[in-house]
């Protein structure tokens, strides 16, 4: 508010009440009012400092007068800065809340919450207009949304807002309460700016309210400021809105350094001479610097802010400026122009605003902007200043294409257009011209290529290089392999084998006893008490079993009968117990440890905790061997076929028809591995269904078939998921689920049965080949790879005869596992693709230099009566080729330029 001399308060800047005096009532005040009293919908969209918060201000006092509960949301508070549109409707309904009085009653935020999973939240604003809004508040409801052109500046669509708004016009005629709302917009845009779902828009249901500037007959209370200090008010009035047009912000601030500026002589007389005065030394000399509050640098920001449209703005204002006007065509370019207000719609054309914008954004103006927009300026204004519109100024090369670059995208004026498109059609022209040599080059470089083509078709690389790059190829997967970097594959493709191998024949020599959760919860503990466990054993010898497997810890009593049990290890030599001696150790049954029947139940894991590997025997000091539960079971069932276990050279055992090779670190796929005790590769028979399984409750009821345990190895152990006794093994995978895991006892009985069909059947283990020998399987392979690569040269013959060779190789890994070799695989599958690839790239590139030097020498000896064609095909070979191959070119290129210069 600012106070001239007279002591009348002139507003310029922010919003006037209607109380204040200088406020001052258009047509639209009433039309506004008289619109939102009614229920229509309005929006109010006109350049800024119009008067629009102003207009908002005095039309709400008006209604809220009449009983109409106002309600204001000014979207500048939302804000920009990581806004979402989850916290813009959000913050939409904490505005409403907050104006129409509600938060005693209504915790919002807990309701807004509430419903977030239920509803997006365009639907959550729709629920509390309906659910709260409108039951909440009785009498008639308008909400204004002020800087509705915000929703611009989000990175996200707000067209559902705008389409909400519609819906709720729409409701009207479903449900009366809807009828009590309508809204009210105001902001700096269009219509098509705000919503590009055309069909849903609001827009075309609403009322648009036309803010025009102050009118002769509407400022008398301006006048009022200057009658103390200005003999002719009126006139001076006059004067002004001759200047200002009307402009609201304008008016206002004119009226103010007027009055100021006539204070100074408190006659006044004769003053209304003196308005042009004031204009050009407080308005418009140094405007940049006098701009305060801030008013003509916002219009000129507005113009110049979009870089692609400032071209075409500027253009259509220096348009209005040398002809007066142009046609309102309605285009976006003239909308964005009004809403800038730097011009306004009088009688269906275009004209610049008032004098004031016109002196300070003059011609000068525009054309200085322009010469610093466009990279062209210079030659534009010279070409159409020139009397024949002088080709010499046009572009030309690469200045037209960097022109055309900065071009597009952007809205250019019609001298903009006209220009680019002169030199863009003696740029066609020029490049008529030289069409002909352009097409004879073509053919040239044809017949060369074709030419260079048949001396290829029998260039092959030399067979003496095929060893070389096998070798090559194979060393550094060699290495690879040796540093642990294939080990995990390896162990990979050995468990698909044990996968895709059919099943093994059950093993009727071994029986498991599995405790499972239903036998747990049938005994009623765990650990199951000494008495249950007693009478299980004792069922078991009452059908002579071979031997009894105890896969259980038993270091400790568990009452009741404990006595019993010591009198069955006591009196059952066959029985084994199991101890843990690596790690954390366990004690075995002191009875059975006494006895000498104790094995131990460690397994080795590989780095994916999958066993692979069989741990036999372990010492602990260099008196004692302690052998595992397996190896105990599995001996007195081989002594009774007279079989015994002979140690041989080598860390061999000969055990029956077959000898065991001891694990070593590098065996196989494994790099570096732990192979401390005496490990064997596990060759498994199968999960738990390729062995007879009984429950404890069967065997306990003694509902187990009578002889169904004799001369039979039993293990007893747990199958429960809660008592954890599972490992990862070969049969473990995750393609299609969880893993399955082996329980414990199943483990043990692949072992003992590995042991017995070793011995007795003469079932082979795994084992490997030495390393010299993959080695050298490995570098067969990188010789196939080799061989096709050279051998053929379509691409569908070699895709198809490497994968024929790559098939053929997994059927003998896969064919020698079932003869108990493991054999590497994936080294040798990488170096035959590998020394393939490499083989035809090499072939390739030989190739491709054989073909570059034929078509360079069949160009330079055919195109000899040619020079510009033969010069044009040879920069048409140099852009496809390598830069060594461009080099060569060049130097022709340049020895060429040298022999016409010294002949010219």
């Amino acid at each position: 508010m600012t106070q001239a001399p007279s002591g009348f308060e002139y507003q310029f800047g922010g919003s006037l009440d209607g109380a204040a005096p200088s406020y001052v009532s258009r047509k639209a005040d009433l039309i506004f009012y008289q619109a939102l009293k009614a229920g229509q919908f309005c929006y109010v969209l006109n350049s800024r400092q119009m008067g629009k918060s102003s207009l908002r201000v005095q039309t709400m006092q008006r209604l809220q007068a009449d009983g109409t509960v106002c309600l204001f949301i000014d979207l500048t508070g939302i804000g920009r800065q990581d806004v979402t549109p989850e916290r813009w409707y959000a913050g939409v309904v904490q505005f409403l809340v907050s104006g129409g009085q509600l938060d005693a009653q209504f915790q919002w935020r807990t309701w807004w919450r509430e419903r977030q999973d239920l509803f997006s939240p365009v639907q959550r604003l729709g629920l509390f207009v309906q659910e709260v809004l409108l039951v909440e508040i009785q009498q008639n409801i308008v909400i204004f949304v002020d800087e509705i052109d915000r929703v611009l500046s989000q990175n996200f669509s707000l067209d559902d807002f705008f389409i909400f708004i519609r819906f709720c016009l729409e409701q009207r005629s479903v449900n009366p309460d809807f009828g009590r709302l309508t809204f009210a917009l105001l902001g700096v845009a269009t219509p098509n700016d705000l919503i590009l779902d055309k069909a849903q828009t609001p827009f075309n249901i609403g009322t648009a309210i036309e803010l025009e500037g102050f009118g002769v007959d509407e400022v008398e209370v301006l006048a009022q400021g200057l009658k103390t200090t200005v003999a002719q008010s009126q006139a001076t009035m006059q004067a002004i809105l001759d200047w200002t047009g009307g402009q609201p912000f304008l008016t206002q601030k004119l009226c103010h350094l007027v009055a100021s500026a006539a204070g100074i002589d408190p006659t006044g007389t004769n003053f209304t001479g003196s308005v042009e005065q004031v204009v050009y030394s407080r308005l418009i000399e140094n405007w940049e610097f006098q701009d305060e509050p801030e008013h003509l640098r916002t219009i000129r920001d507005r113009i110049l802010r979009n870089q692609n449209r400032v071209g075409r703005l500027l253009s259509l204002y220096r348009q209005i400026l040398l002809d007066g006007s142009i046609s309102d065509d309605g285009s976006p370019h003239q909308m964005e122009l009004r809403l800038s207000g730097l011009v306004v719609e009088r009688q269906g054309t275009l004209v610049p605003h008032n004098r004031v914008y016109k002196s300070v954004f003059d011609l000068a103006w525009t054309e200085q902007r322009l010469a610093e927009l466009r990279p062209y300026e210079v030659l534009l204004c010279n070409w159409f200043a020139s009397s024949c519109q002088d080709e010499s100024f046009l572009l030309r090369g690469q200045f037209l294409q960097d022109a055309l670059v900065w071009a597009l995208g952007r809205s250019l004026g019609d001298r903009d257009y006209q220009f680019l498109g002169a030199s863009q059609d003696l740029a066609k022209r020029k490049a008529q011209a030289a069409l002909d040599a352009t097409q004879q080059a073509s053919q040239l470089l044809a017949l060369a290529r074709q030419a260079a083509r048949q001396a290829v078709s029998t260039q092959r690389l030399k067979w003496q290089w095929l060893p070389k790059i096998a070798i090559a190829v194979t060393l550094p997967i060699l290495l690879l392999r040796f540093s642990g970097l294939f080990q995990g594959l390896e162990w990979n493709a050995l468990d698909q084998c044990f996968r895709w191998r059919p099943l093994e024949r059950p093993d009727h020599r071994i029986a498991i006893v599995a405790m499972d959760e239903s036998d747990i919860a049938a005994v009623g503990q765990w650990p199951i008490p000494d008495r249950v466990l007693a009478q299980a054993i004792a069922n078991i010898k009452a059908q002579h079993p071979m031997a009894i497997g105890l896969d259980l810890y038993r270091n400790l009593p568990i009452e009741p009968g404990h006595t019993e049990l010591q009198q069955h290890f006591s009196a059952t030599p066959n029985l084994f117990g199991i101890e843990k001696i690596v790690g954390n150790q366990i004690k075995p049954p002191l009875l059975l440890q006494q006895r000498e029947q104790i094995g131990f139940a460690d397994q080795v894991t590989d780095a994916d905790l999958k066993v692979r590997r069989a741990l036999l025997s372990m010492s602990l000091s260099e008196e004692t061997v302690n052998y595992s539960l397996a190896v105990k079971l599995a001996l007195p069932y081989l002594n009774a076929q007279g079989v015994e276990m002979k140690p041989l050279d080598g860390d061999r055992i000969q055990l029956g028809k077959t000898i065991l090779e001891r694990f070593e670190r590098n065996d196989g796929g494994y790099v570096r591995a732990e192979s401390g005790g005496y490990q064997i590769l596990l060759n498994f028979r199968g999960n738990a269904d390729r062995f007879p399984v009984y429950s404890l409750k069967a065997l306990l009821n003694r509902q187990i078939p009578l002889d169904s345990l004799r001369d039979r190895i039993v293990l007893i152990g747990t199958n429960a998921e809660s008592l954890n006794d599972f490992f990862y093994t070969s049969y473990s995978t995750d393609w299609l689920g969880s893993p399955e895991r082996m329980s414990g006892v199943t483990l043990q009985a692949n072992i003992v049965s590995q042991l017995l069909s070793a011995a007795l059947e003469g079932r082979s283990p795994l084992r490997v080949w030495p390393k010299p020998i993959e080695c050298l399987w490995i570098l067969v392979w990188a010789g196939i790879g080799a061989g096709i690569g050279w051998r053929f040269r379509s691409g569908r013959a070699i895709a198809l005869c490497g994968f024929t060779a790559s098939g053929l190789l997994m059927a003998i890994v896969y064919v020698g596992f079932l003869w108990g070799w493991w054999l590497p695989a994936i080294p040798a599958l990488l170096t035959f693709w590998m020394t393939t690839a490499a083989v035809l790239a090499i072939n390739s590139r030989q190739r491709d230099r054989v073909f570059f030097q034929c078509t360079l020498a069949q160009l330079l000896a055919e195109g000899k009566d040619y020079p510009v064609a033969r010069r044009i095909a040879l920069e048409y070979l140099k852009q496809s080729e390598n830069q060594d191959n461009q080099a060569e070119i060049e130097r022709h290129l340049s020895q060429e330029s040298l022999t016409q210069a010294s002949l010219t």
